[in-house]
């Protein structure tokens, strides 16, 4: 296999697997961030974690945004009043991934919020910046790796134009998924009009898709994911592994696909679970019937004319 000349790197612990050799090279216009403690201590796993947990926060760059990323996957995400809210949802969406997690956040972490994540075992925090307590805190008493961003969080989204892929059939290359709801594409699809924090919720959660492996389904409520199922064979599973997580929480939440909804399997399921409104791309010739079976059961339908496939992460 033809190997990649890097000029300036620096040594990670192992790769995937402790038997693989890695390491990291820096890129022009990347993400300037700073590590506060020992760096040796961040492995290969964690530069994916870390990078899943800031692509999704740079989309929610200007409110208080808290994202849990797990062994290079997306886990919850929440948007609140505060950090400390923000992150309040994530410990009610995913508890279970914090153990061992990168958590992220967009704006100022405070004391109130490492304390209760020195509880928690979590491996990884990123934010814009800390307190002056939380700081001194984190170093004192905790093993957490801490990463301070350094750079406008706003200037990772698109930073890298180009999505290139090895394969042994040659480098894939296309261009980055930059895409955008707008007021053209964004329309409400069925007879049922969805409250407004639904429409709020469905924009949050769209733009959650865009990170997560196809197929997906994404159930979100007062702007925070209840369950995040991705790379599932067929979108209907992925719908009812997801409301099997959410429980409860599915009532009257809005469901997001990552794609097109084909199947009248995942409408079903989305009755199952009370679903309060639906988002995907609808750009189908089947989206009629999906519109129409939606309608049968009062479930708003908002079409993007977006795809948000990604098969390879």
């Amino acid at each position: 296999m033809e190997s990649i000349e890097i000029n300036e790197f620096k040594n990670l612990p192992n790769g995937e697997n402790i038997h693989q050799l890695a390491v990291l090279s820096e890129i022009s216009d990347g993400l300037e961030y700073e590590i506060i403690g020992d760096e040796e201590n961040l492995t290969y796993i964690d530069y994916l974690d870390l990078t899943k947990t800031v692509e999704v926060l740079a989309e929610f760059f200007d409110v208080n945004a808290s994202a849990l990323s797990k062994e290079s996957r997306l886990c919850a995400v929440a948007l609140g009043s505060s950090v400390e809210v923000a992150f309040e949802k994530i410990v009610e969406s995913d508890p279970l991934s914090l153990t061992g997690g990168t958590i992220g956040f967009s704006k100022e972490v405070t004391l109130e919020t490492v304390m209760q994540i020195n509880a928690m075992k979590i491996r990884n925090i990123i934010a814009t910046s800390y307190s002056k307590d939380a700081l001194e805190y984190l170093q004192k008493h905790t093993q957490i790796n801490i990463i301070k961003i350094t750079s406008p969080l706003q200037e990772l989204l698109g930073f890298n134009t180009k999505d290139i892929k090895v394969t042994p059939f040659g480098y894939l290359i296309q261009e980055q998924n930059t895409s955008k709801l707008t007021k053209s594409s964004f329309k409400v699809a069925g007879k049922t009009k969805p409250t407004q924090q639904q429409a709020e919720d469905a924009i949050f959660a769209w733009k959650i898709a865009k990170y997560t492996n196809s197929k997906s389904a994404i159930i979100v409520k007062d702007l925070a994911t209840k369950a995040i199922v991705q790379s599932a064979g067929i979108l209907a599973d992925a719908v009812e592994n997801a409301m099997d997580i959410a429980c409860e929480n599915s009532k009257e939440a809005v469901l997001a696909v990552d794609g097109v909804i084909e199947q009248k399997e995942v409408i079903h399921a989305a009755i199952q679970g009370r679903i309060g409104l639906i988002i995907e791309s609808g750009d189908s010739e089947d989206s009629p019937k999906i519109i129409s079976l939606a309608d049968k059961y009062n479930i708003s339908m908002i079409h993007t004319g977006i795809r948000n496939y990604r098969y390879w992460k």
